[in-house]
């Protein structure tokens, strides 16, 4: 997957060129892992920031600035030429997973789109961005079980859910989390920096934890050195999502 938002650079891969050659970009870096996947196949996904964690209070006091619905379909259109996956990442800020979940079910009713929630921008009492945050095991658990809802309901494949972590303390209960039929749920170890601290920490949150799911996020600019797709694939368990930011 290529993480941002769009014509935002700062923000992530996704953001530093126009779409299409975004979309060049993304399939030749699919290609590499297809490459050395075995028989695994690889699907390529756009990962957009939906609701973006702001420094200041939103007019609805949650502290999120929320994708435009034309800017969603657009990369939406996107996904559909190019029979790529959608991911939808909810930064939380002060909101709650009650309240952001209805700005993104109807695009989720689509089977290509899925959904990701980033605890380290939940900061209920402080500003997003200016300590790291964390969510509770319980309102993963909603989520998911808001997705098995709607798998059951529009009877849709699986939905893919993931979850950020780059420390301890954000996700809180994490033995809470819930296997929920329907969802596919993937721990991403998110973070940068040199390759021996990323392996230690998705050993940590993802093996030892016994995630359902993998996830390991990679950084062009930041990471020192940049894994190669073979490190990626040698990683025990084999990350099922790989994300570039």
């Amino acid at each position: 997957a290529y993480y941002g938002y769009p014509d935002v650079p700062v923000m992530g891969v996704l953001g530093e060129a126009d779409p299409e050659t975004v979309v060049t970009q993304l399939l030749d870096q699919a290609a590499a892992y297809d490459a050395v996947n075995g028989d695994r196949g690889v699907a390529p996904a756009l990962h957009l920031i939906y609701a973006v964690a702001q420094a200041y209070e939103t007019d609805d006091s949650t502290y999120l600035y929320r994708m435009p619905d034309e800017l969603v379909q657009q990369y939406l259109e996107i996904a559909e030429q190019h029979d790529l996956l959608v991911f939808l990442d909810i930064q939380m800020g002060h909101s709650s997973v009650a309240a952001e979940l209805p700005h993104v079910l109807p695009y989720l009713a689509n089977p290509r789109v899925h959904l990701a929630l980033d605890p380290e921008f939940s900061t209920p009492g402080q500003v997003p961005g200016t300590v790291i945050g964390g969510m509770d095991a319980e309102q993963i658990n909603e989520a998911q079980q808001a997705l098995q809802r709607l798998v059951e309901e529009q009877e849709l494949p699986n939905k893919i859910l993931i979850v950020h972590q780059f420390t301890g303390d954000m996700i809180l209960n994490k033995p809470a989390l819930l296997d929920v039929p329907g969802v596919d749920l993937v721990i991403d170890m998110d973070g940068f920096g040199g390759d021996e601290l990323k392996i230690a920490n998705y050993d940590l949150f993802v093996e030892q934890d016994g995630a359902e799911h993998g996830g390991f996020k990679l950084f062009y600019e930041q990471d020192a050195p940049l894994m190669t797709p073979e490190e990626v694939e040698a990683l025990q368990p084999q990350p099922d999502v790989v994300i570039y930011q």
